[in-house]
């Protein structure tokens, strides 16, 4: 704002001055003396201005009629012959295929259909300067709607050829200037919210038709380029969405010195090249007069497009706006030999020959995801993978493990690629091998959509975040294909969730056979296929450490070492490293020791690509709270109170039905098997290294649902803990995180895509047996099993598969309505709302005989509404405000940029969702008050030290 400020202090001094002495006493007769002065002195000078004064206010005031007209038909609707359309600059050979086209558009001066003797030069030069494929089209009058000059079918068309042959003989004449003011009010009306539509429309009608009539192929998606110079600029911008939904192809815009306003569709420009001189004083004006190219005016069309990258402005140096010293000058030279023609010609020329970005050119801007691809160990590797591991105390993880392949888009059948690289026992015959993968779901085809990328989408790609690129105008993507393409390379390793149907090769003597696996539920993403309780000793040589082994026979860590390998991670855009091995011998958490997940290294060693502390694995909690007030006292004050990096904590929390209860018995509820709701927050980086997301000193972090489970775990000698998968509803961005079901392993203890090496996180484990129990709900002998846990999964798997796509349109995107806490608890009211519908809709009767048959399951399920009803209440204060939560349905890819406003106010509608850490405890807050008991699991930077950042806890507000 400074910046602009002292760029046009000049202008906005005279304005000042102007406004003072209009206001001041007595302005009125200062004025009128003034007048009579310059009368006696000047005469007939003056009168003349007076009378040019008067015929520029009734131009103004007529020049809208032209628009009118056109729109009203007074204009005629016969064909035009092509003369009155434009011509090509320079002839094509019949037949020959044009890569783009370009549509000039002269500035205010021009009268004819010939461009400004300037333009002409300009023109010529830069046809020969392009290659033979890209086409030139000129003689477009871009300020008649019917391309009609001012020179010819005129009532006044002898006047003005009179002032465009004196213009053209004496360029500095002040008559000139009148052909400029008549055409000034045509931009006017361009740039006019009322008017300029219509005038726009038929604009775009001219270009298009000029276009056709010199042979560009209709349907045929070629290129083209508007270049637009001083008021061909507005006139340029104008028609630009009109052109490119009636040739349906991709429009690019080139300004030379161009004036515009900024309220036009700027974002749907292929792009904007803005090419303007330090000596111009015309230019300029369209960022003073047009308050929508201010700075303040952030959610303005122009504002939103530089702020996307879609606008490259282009500085010509010492160089002014028209002849003499303008944009086309051929007298004059710069410090670089040329002259400002020449440079505008090499310029232009260069814009227009380089090659149009594809998604190939996209997908090079993958942010820090190109950057932690280049790390080998740290992706799926089947040579290495499938080799066999050289110590027996590791243990291979139970579960079919694989990488997920996309298809060809002619190839598609429903079914994805999935590459076997581990199984459970009794099937290792078959890994290594490529199965045809399927999801077996009716849910599915709500969620299964065509995907045509938006404008924002592609923008957001450039910039370098992360979009399925490779899905881009398939038909009927499914939830299974999003996921395997969610990256530009086929490098998703997800564990298959039991139960796993093989419905083909069931014998190991059938490996000739096709492999065939279906699954019900969505693949999780993880990390890993072998696993091992391990407590580090020290650091070898390279990135080698020396570790011990737990022995659950003895419970302890002992026997000979086992060799591992930790290689450090590739640091993000920021330098920040996602995990560091410094110092891990000397935690105090090691002395507990860490799970590691990882694959064999070929060469007589482990490499470890994620590590969990076990603190966060065991349910035994370091300290109790059964007291409901200190509980929340303690969730709103202390939990994020520490801030100490590389410590860990585990809480657990009693609700007010608890409260007489000491710690053992609130403990001894939690048993094996028992189904949890998980609730996860994670906060920001400062220190040195402070990220660029907390420069405004604010850290919102981010939330997300997940469920959790009590078992035994194995490497630990059977001592109870607990397993926790996410359900990420997460936006396109650059680290490649890719919205759905996750394990602990791959989000948070993944050493190069995890977050647990250098964010502070939390995950809260809620039990609430009305809320993840089992309901047999239905008349005697037709009962069925309805879960609110298992009905929340399936309205989180709908979300997440909408997110990896956009709803189509290749982007989803954070704005104040739509974003991962609201559109997490929007899942979570939904579900509950769903069951309430469905006991609700029962038979009065039969309701009374089931909670006479299931008294227990009667009492739960009076709990579980009591929770919806409070839930209802928190989480929706302001019903009428989000209309899309009561109905169920929402548009995602939503932002602050696109309805500001109304996503404003939709986001104050369900203001405890808005911020992440607000909304978990909003939600934790009602489960404790309703019974529950939560286990709090919080770690600040966890694994090796690094003392150049700093964990920073995530911002909340009073719930």
């Amino acid at each position: 704002m400074r910046l602009w400020v002292r760029r046009h202090r000049r202008w906005l001094l005279g304005g000042l001055l102007l406004a003072l002495a209009v206001l001041l006493p007595g302005a009125g007769l200062l004025l009128a003396l003034a007048r009579h002065t310059l009368v006696r002195s000047f005469g007939v000078v003056v009168d003349l201005v007076g009378i040019g004064l008067v015929l520029f206010l009734v131009a103004a005031l007529l020049a809208p009629l032209q628009a009118l007209g056109w729109w009203a038909g007074w204009f005629g609707d016969a064909e035009e012959g092509p003369s009155s359309l434009g011509q090509l600059a320079v002839p094509v050979a019949e037949g020959r295929s044009m890569r783009r086209w370009v549509v000039y558009l002269d500035g205010i001066g021009q009268a004819s259909q010939q461009a400004l003797p300037e333009g002409e030069d300009f023109l010529r030069r830069l046809a020969a300067a392009l290659p033979g494929d890209i086409a030139i089209l000129r003689g477009i009058m871009p300020y008649s709607i019917t391309n009609q000059p001012l020179t010819e079918g005129r009532w006044l068309a002898g006047f003005w050829r009179w002032v465009d042959a004196w213009r053209v003989r004496r360029p500095l004449a002040w008559l000139g200037l009148l052909v400029n003011l008549r055409n000034l009010t045509v931009v006017a009306v361009s740039a006019d919210g009322r008017y300029g539509p219509l005038y726009n429309a038929g604009m775009a009608e001219l270009i298009v038709g000029s276009l056709l009539v010199n042979g560009y192929a209709p349907g045929s998606g070629t290129p083209v380029t508007l270049l637009g110079f001083s008021g061909g600029g507005q006139i340029s911008l104008g028609a630009l969405p009109h052109v490119r939904q009636m040739l349906a192809a991709p429009v690019q815009v080139i300004s030379l010195a161009g004036v515009f306003a900024g309220n036009n569709r700027v974002m749907q420009a292929e792009h904007l090249f803005h090419l303007v001189g330090a000596r111009d004083r015309v230019a300029p004006l369209g960022s003073i007069l047009f308050p929508r190219r201010w700075p303040i005016y952030l959610f303005s069309p122009w504002n939103r497009a530089l702020q996307r990258g879609r606008v490259s402005l282009v500085p010509l140096g010492p160089v002014g706006h028209e002849l003499p010293g303008g944009v086309m000058e051929t007298r004059l030279t710069l410090p670089d030999g040329r002259t400002p023609m020449q440079q505008t010609v090499d310029l232009v020329s260069a814009i227009l020959a380089t090659p149009d970005g594809g998604p190939s050119a996209l997908a090079a801007a993958g942010g820090n995801y190109s950057r932690f691809i280049t790390n080998p160990w740290h992706r799926p590797d089947a040579r290495r993978d499938l080799a066999p591991l050289h110590d027996p105390r590791l243990q291979m993880r139970p579960h079919w493990i694989g990488r997920l392949i996309l298809p060809e888009a002619a190839r598609r059948d429903g079914s994805v690629g999935f590459e076997v690289l581990q199984t459970p026992p009794g099937w290792g015959h078959c890994r290594g091998r490529i199965a045809a993968l399927r999801w077996r779901d009716p849910a599915m085809a709500q969620v299964t959509m065509d995907v045509c990328f938006s404008d924002e989408a592609r923008d957001s790609a450039r910039s370098g975040n992360l979009h399925p690129l490779r899905l881009d105008g398939w038909a009927q993507v499914t939830p299974l294909e999003s996921l395997a393409g969610a990256h530009p390379h086929d490098d998703m390793l997800v564990r298959l969730p039991e139960p796993v149907a093989v419905l083909h090769d069931r014998t190991p003597a059938a490996e000739g056979e096709p492999l065939q696996l279906e699954v019900s539920a969505e693949p999780l993403q993880t990390a890993g296929l072998a696993r091992a309780l391990v407590r580090f000793v020290r650091p070898l040589e390279g990135h080698a450490w020396e570790a011990l082994v737990f022995d659950p026979a003895c419970g302890a860590f002992t026997g000979p070492p086992l060799r591992l390998r930790l290689p450090q991670p590739v640091a993000n855009a920021e330098g920040i490293l996602p995990a560091s091995a410094d110092g891990l011998a000397e935690a105090d958490l090691n002395q507990e020791g860490w799970e590691v997940s990882g694959v064999p290294d070929g060469s007589c060693a482990f490499v470890v690509q994620a590590l969990l502390p076990r603190r966060l694995r065991r349910l035994a909690p370091q300290r109790l709270i059964p007291q409901r007030r200190a509980a929340w006292r303690y969730l709103r004050h202390q939990a994020w109170g520490d801030t100490t990096a590389g410590v860990a904590s585990s809480v657990l929390l009693a609700g007010r039905r608890a409260e007489a209860a000491d710690g053992d018995t609130l403990l001894s509820e939690w048993q094996e098997g028992d189904r949890l709701l998980v609730l996860h927050v994670f906060g920001g980086i400062g220190g040195e290294q402070r990220e660029q997301a907390l420069r405004g000193g604010l850290c919102t972090g981010h939330f997300a649902y997940g469920f959790g489970r009590v078992l035994r775990n194995p490497l630990a000698g059977g001592e109870l803990s607990v397993a926790v998968d996410y359900r990420q509803v997460y936006a396109h961005n650059p680290d490649g995180v890719v919205a759905g079901a996750q394990d602990r392993w791959r989000y948070l203890g993944e050493r190069q895509w995890g977050w647990l090496g250098y964010r502070p996180v939390a995950d809260i484990l809620v039990r609430f047996p009305p809320f993840t129990g089992s309901y047999s709900l239905g008349p005697a002998g037709a009962e069925r099993q309805r879960s609110p846990l298992e009905a929340f999964g399936r309205q989180l798997m709908a979300t997440m598969a909408r997110y990896r796509i956009g709803d189509g349109s290749g982007g989803s995107f954070v704005g104040p309505a739509h974003n991962c806490a609201q559109d997490s608890n929007l899942a979570l009211f939904a579900a509950i709302r769903d069951l309430d519908r469905d006991i609700r809709g029962a038979e009065p009767q039969r309701l009374q005989e089931w909670e006479q048959r299931h008294p227990e399951q009667a009492a739960r399920l009076d709990a579980l509404l009591k929770l919806e009803r409070i839930l209802r209440g928190r989480l929706l204060p302001v019903p009428p405000m989000r209309g899309d939560w009561q109905r169920g349905s929402f548009q995602l890819g939503s932002s602050l940029d696109d309805q500001p406003l109304h996503d404003l106010l939709q986001g104050l509608g369900s203001w405890r969702s808005l911020l992440p850490r607000l909304a978990c405890e909003s939600v934790l807050k009602v489960f404790l008050n309703q019974g529950a008991t939560a286990l709090v699991l919080r770690a600040n930077q966890v694994g090796g030290h690094n003392p150049r950042i700093a964990p920073v806890a995530p911002f909340s507000l009073g719930c």
